[in-house]
């Protein structure tokens, strides 16, 4: 149940891709949804992770230009940015992956190997997310034990 969810499970796994690739010359993020149930030792059932093939695609508000926003005013290195939560009026596009699915073909682009490198990373991080769960609860047990 997610009310007993507890906010220090949460991670947030992002690369930065440099140079960076652009959809009609804006910079574009992903958002892909990982759901983790953890296992259940009373009844054997094991950890499971689900990659969700629904997600987002941001574009930026602004055609890059090749610059990093660091060289720039905040003001344009803001519109770089997908972020389009934050509410003061310069959200960015958003689109589901469908559109990405669809753009990646109009560009002869391999969308699944793109889907498949995605999923290696979530693996990769998974797998060091649970070996870390892994290790904080055997030093755990291990200062109950003491």
């Amino acid at each position: 149940e997610l009310s007993h969810t507890n906010p220090k499970d949460s991670i947030i796994c992002q690369g930065i891709v440099d140079p960076p690739m652009t959809i009609k010359g804006r910079k574009f993020s992903l958002r892909i949804y990982v759901i983790y149930f953890p296992p259940c030792k009373q009844n054997g059932i094991p950890a499971e992770v689900h990659l969700s093939s629904l997600g987002l695609v941001k574009l930026a508000s602004a055609v890059y230009d090749g610059e990093t926003a660091i060289t720039k005013t905040a003001s344009i290195g803001d519109q770089y940015m997908t972020n389009s939560g934050r509410g003061d009026g310069r959200s960015s596009d958003q689109h589901d992956l469908e559109y990405l699915r669809a753009t990646f073909e109009i560009n002869g682009l391999d969308y699944d190997e793109m889907w498949g490198k995605i999923k290696y990373a979530v693996r990769t991080v998974m797998r060091e997310f649970l070996e870390l769960k892994n290790d904080q609860s055997d030093h755990s047990a291990q200062r109950n034990y003491q």
